[in-house]
């Protein structure tokens, strides 16, 4: 493909971008004056990247969900997980169905991933002593030798809570069936790709 037919290719996917959200958030204005059409995964537009002749979340965007994420999940907060997660599926069903158009489902599970790894840092937190981790982690299925590897192995509590005992003893499922997590990722949506693909962005 030669440089100007892609270069039409982005300003005619930008043309329908500006489209899509018009209609489906009419309440948005699109300043077409400040458009941009630019090589692939530099031209940003309300938070999305055109690359090539797909749209992702742009890294910005990811960022500043990752920093929301921070924030809906405090350290030694009243709430309890239940309602933690509540707050947090009010936010991402929202903020994930503006993304929709994107083709990259994998950032949404990365930000779903992101989500239960700061209520398992959490979770661990609240044990307070590495005797009732140890114990916490035994009773919810963990080996006792690999829990005592886990748990004993000196690790900061955010590099701990991503460990294979934790997330074992806290798994998907757990959060999803169990806790209601929000997923958003599973659509299948008809222009997506498969989850498995990522989109490196700068």
């Amino acid at each position: 493909m030669s440089g100007r037919d892609r270069l039409t290719d982005e300003r005619r996917l930008f043309e329908e971008l500006c489209t899509t959200i018009w209609l489906e958030e009419g309440f948005r204005r699109v300043n077409r004056e400040k458009r941009q059409v630019a090589r692939s995964d530099r031209a940003k537009f309300l938070g999305m990247t055109i690359v090539g002749a797909t749209i992702a979340i742009s890294h910005k965007a990811l960022q500043s969900a990752m920093v929301k994420v921070k924030e809906l999940t405090p350290r030694g907060t009243h709430l309890t997980l239940e309602a933690s997660i509540e707050r947090i599926n009010s936010w991402y069903v929202g903020w994930s169905g503006y993304f929709a158009m994107t083709y990259y489902p994998a950032q949404l599970r990365k930000i779903e991933a992101h989500i239960r790894r700061r209520l398992r840092s959490r979770l661990v937190d609240q044990q307070k002593s590495k005797r009732n981790l140890f114990r916490k982690l035994i009773k919810r299925g963990v080996p006792r030798r690999q829990a005592a590897r886990a748990v004993f192995s000196n690790k900061a509590r955010w590099a701990f809570s991503n460990t294979f005992a934790v997330t074992r003893a806290y798994p998907v499922g757990w959060f999803v069936g169990e806790m209601g997590q929000a997923i958003r990722s599973n659509k299948q949506r008809p222009h997506w790709f498969d989850v498995d693909r990522w989109i490196r962005l700068t």
